[in-house]
């Protein structure tokens, strides 16, 4: 078997462990030492390179024949989709460019698939620039990939530059596409992508790791994982360490049969960029099972910053919103019912998070039982509602704990830190609600706004309010009305208790709540 500037054991033994995972080049140097000349071996092939050349024929025979390659410099021109066997590794180096021809057809055509690597494992490519054909691609309704990734394991994608030029649209081009239930330990790292996405799981692909790539204006979603595989879901993805900017729809969205991936310190700023997606601009949407979403950073959202099935115990916590003030830090969503991978009372986690100048800082929605723990994180200007509970069902479990607000700015309507309601009437329902040890404060910068404050509007029955700290600072709206630090707002619940509280240069209004207990408190 031929090899293309072979490269030795112990130079490929070396891309296998680095710091932080990141796989560095061989060194040019040490692979023409071990290789005869470039010239020769690709003058055998009829390799061209020279941006003019159809070189279709010549590169798939090289790959077929050859284990490891370093294609040198140039811009190869392909006009029908390359396949990729099992085993195979392609390095480039600077100005090495792979470039859709004019007379593209097959799949190159339909789905700009540039390479397939399809049953074939531990293939590698390594620092190529992909570039747009000059003609109009055909694009068929799914599966539209540069790189294609079906049924193969261990394949890595890493350092490759997919400079392309599309716009904003609901069709469009993958940078890679991972696909298939023996698909397995996919690794996309480190690659510079403009105007497409990623697709890292999709019908049932398990473990793929989507690390340190940078996308910008990506035509729709910038990451995805559809899980519409009818039985096995997408297990053990882990995305962390990307840079996404100005996505047509969202940043993220992990979607469907995913079960236990991992979202962590990605940054994602700006989502909804095209006008036609506007309405699904979320930053990250992560409604698969057992997700955790940590430490990550996002921005200049439309919709949602985070979105999550509040019932399919998630973790989301260490995250930072801001400068969305259209948008919803964190939705926990709940209109689909508890799934067969997750218990029915296991508990969503929300904690640790800054979320500022949000329309609403948190929002529980929907019909479906929620259990969940809402802890330790920082709410700063929200415009509407720190904390908005709207959930339908009739039982539910909420801790409300440690938390705090702080308001800088007056309000512009009626603004609530934490605000709870019920459809049912008092006595029928088992809303539970325990908020212990929250902060509320106001500046005297925030006094004087159209709309008036109110700290706790709870007006759910059977509420345990304990310890929790209302700093009004003597603020009144414009029209002259107090902040008030409790209130019903015009509801009945009964049975609330209200322990140790204190309030300062605020008001009350307990006259709603119906058989209260009351103790403690400094009001």
């Amino acid at each position: 078997m031929k090899f293309i500037l072979f490269i030795n054991l112990t130079v490929l033994s070396l891309l296998s462990c680095s710091k932080e995972n990141i796989t560095e080049a061989p060194r040019q140097q040490d692979v023409i030492a071990t290789a005869a000349t470039s010239s020769q071996t690709f003058s055998s092939y009829g390799l061209k390179g020279d941006g003019t050349s159809d070189d279709t024929d010549a590169l798939q025979k090289l790959l077929n024949e050859s284990e490891t390659i370093y294609l040198k410099s140039g811009t190869y021109i392909i006009n029908q989709t390359i396949s990729i066997k099992a085993g195979r590794k392609i390095y480039g180096e600077t100005g090495t460019v792979i470039k859709a021809g004019p007379k593209m057809t097959g799949t190159l055509l339909s789905n700009g698939r540039y390479f397939i690597i399809s049953n074939a494992d531990n293939v590698l490519i390594h620092q190529l620039k992909f570039t747009q054909s000059d003609a109009a691609h055909q694009w068929s309704n799914w599966s539209n990939a540069c790189i294609f990734v079906q049924d193969s394991k261990n394949t890595v994608i890493e350092y490759n530059n997919f400079n392309f030029h599309l716009p904003y649209s609901t069709s469009g081009m993958e940078s890679v596409w991972v696909s298939g239930t023996k698909s397995l330990n996919t690794t996309i790292r480190n690659n510079q992508i403009n105007t497409l996405g990623i697709k890292y799981a999709e019908n049932g692909a398990d473990a793929t790791l989507v690390e340190g790539n940078t996308l910008i204006n990506a035509y729709s979603n910038a990451l995805t994982a559809n899980g519409n595989h009818s039985s096995d879901y997408s297990s053990g993805c882990r995305l962390t360490n990307n840079t996404i900017t100005n996505a047509g729809r969202m940043g993220i969205e992990d979607w469907g049969k995913v079960d236990g991936s991992v979202i962590e310190r990605n940054r994602i700023s700006g989502t909804g960029k095209d006008p036609k997606q506007a309405l699904d601009g979320i930053g990250l949407s992560a409604v698969g099972t057992n997700t955790k979403i940590t430490n990550n950073i996002i921005s200049d959202t439309k919709l949602y910053c985070i979105e999550v099935r509040g019932n399919y115990a998630p973790i989301v916590t260490g995250n930072q919103m801001d400068k969305s003030a259209t948008a919803t830090g964190i939705i926990l969503n709940l209109t689909f019912p508890v799934p067969e991978k997750v218990k029915p009372d296991t508990y969503a986690a929300i904690s640790g998070n800054k979320l500022k100048g949000c329309r609403i800082g948190l929002h529980v929605f929907g019909d479906y039982t929620v259990y969940a723990r809402i802890q330790q994180n920082v709410f700063t200007d929200s415009q509407n509602s720190g904390i908005s509970i709207e959930s339908g069902a009739r039982t539910y479990q909420l801790e409300i704990v440690n938390n705090r607000f702080s308001y800088s700015a007056p309000a512009a309507l009626e603004r609530f830190a934490v605000f709870t309601y019920t459809k049912y009437a008092p006595q029928t329902a088992n809303q539970l609600i325990k908020l212990s040890n929250d902060t509320i404060t106001y500046a005297t910068s925030a006094a004087r706004g159209q709309g008036v404050d109110m700290g706790f509007v709870i007006r759910t029955d059977k509420a345990v309010i304990s310890g929790n700290v209302v700093q009004g600072n003597n603020n009144k709206s414009a029209k002259g009305v107090p902040v008030y630090a409790f209130t019903a707002y015009g509801a009945k619940p009964t049975g609330v208790q209200f322990v140790n509280n204190k309030i300062y240069g605020a008001t009350t209004d307990l006259s709603g709540y119906v058989n209260k207990v009351s103790s403690g408190n400094i009001f």
